[in-house]
């Protein structure tokens, strides 16, 4: 298994990688299982044994001249199968994933968690699909981007589960009415304004309950972006958390204690975003914006509400129908945990063994003869 980053690196590949080794070591005990990623810092230790598969940290960085220390520790490990986990930010835009590929006899399986058709490391991304013996989609517009951009229909159209584990019951934990929590890396793929205006308008309304809690790393001192965030959205009601890890105590309190889970996608929901399976497996009602692509799985009315307008106005008509609403928000409570189940990682897991298993027995067939 193989991706750009690790915990306790915050990264939203890294985070949905560790859960799926974790479910696949316990699945298939008897398999040896190792994890190659690069390590936060240098002196962190290269070999971390215990959990159940082994991490092998070769590199601290993908670029430069220590990055040739990945692709040797591919060839020494000898695997059977060489899984990537394809999201060019994660291996800082560089060819580091098209190296590893050709750096083993294995065959390749590459999961795309994104497809970033308006960079120019685009075109990484297409090699690497291209070499692959099977790709997998974790969501419609990435398997239509692999059509596209390198003329290869995915082997398979998966999806990426929920990372965060609910609280432990001895916490206490309890929703506070009013709270509206947004998940996520903070970037331009988040139309925050949305939520804000409403919230904003909500509140001006009379409903001065009303809060907003935006989770996910956040660095005004250094990010021009989140600068301006911190000054035009500067409201006693607004709290920017920062970010921190998966699992960590802070983060799955952040999120338990909301009332409603607000999305607000400039691109679309879809089912590789691990902030959407979050709330699903959390049972907060989710708002978030239409997929760009067929999403069977996301429903309108069953799992989240669906705003289909560019505006304040219409995120805060959703707001209020699940505050005044309590039959509605128990539906998306309810619909969402069930689409959590059917879409988790064991169900993950044993897609995966079945595609490893079928790579596996075409390639001693093919030796075979």
């Amino acid at each position: 298994m193989v991706s750009g980053c690790a915990p306790p690196i915050i990264d939203g590949v890294g985070d949905c990688t560790a859960m799926l080794i974790e479910h696949l070591a316990a699945a298939r005990p008897e398999w040896r299982w190792t994890w190659l990623a690069r390590r936060p810092r240098w002196f962190h230790s290269p070999v971390v044994e215990g959990l159940g598969y082994r991490l092998v940290r070769p590199v601290h960085t993908w670029l430069g001249a220590t990055r040739g220390l990945a692709p040797f520790t591919i060839r020494s490990l000898r695997p059977s199968i060489v899984h990537i986990q394809e999201q060019i930010h994660s291996y800082f835009q560089s060819d580091a994933a098209i190296l590893l590929a050709r750096s083993t006899r294995a065959p390749v399986v590459t999961t795309l968690h994104e497809y970033h058709v308006e960079l120019e490391s685009v075109a990484h991304t297409t090699s690497l699909v291209r070499i692959s013996d099977v790709v997998i989609a974790n969501d419609s517009r990435n398997a239509e981007r692999s059509r596209t951009e390198a003329g290869r229909e995915p082997d398979a159209l998966l999806w990426s589960g929920n990372t965060v584990p609910p609280p432990e019951p001895d916490w206490g934990v309890r929703r506070r009415p009013g709270l509206v929590a947004t998940f996520g890396f903070v970037n331009a793929l988040k139309s925050l304004g949305w939520v804000f205006g409403a919230i904003e308008s909500l509140r001006s309304s009379g409903d001065e309950s009303l809060a907003w809690r935006v989770v996910g790393p956040f660095h005004p001192e250094s990010d021009a972006g989140h600068a301006e965030l911190a000054r035009t959205m500067s409201r006693p009601w607004v709290e920017f958390t920062g970010g921190a890890h998966a699992r960590d105590r802070k983060l799955r309190t952040w999120l338990a204690e909301a009332e409603i889970m607000a999305l607000p996608y400039a691109d679309g929901a879809s089912m590789r975003r691990t902030t959407l399976h979050a709330a699903w497996a959390l049972g907060i009602p989710v708002i978030t914006t239409p997929p760009p692509h067929d999403e069977p799985a996301i429903v309108d009315g069953r799992n989240c509400l669906l705003v289909r307008t560019a505006d304040p106005k219409a995120w805060a008509d959703a707001i209020r129908a699940i505050r005044c609403d309590a039959g509605l928000a128990e539906r998306l409570r309810q619909g969402g945990l069930e689409t959590a189940d059917r879409y988790g990682w064991p169900e993950l897991a044993r897609r995966h063994l079945a595609l490893y298993d079928d790579l596996l027995a075409a390639r001693s067939d093919g030796r075979s003869s």
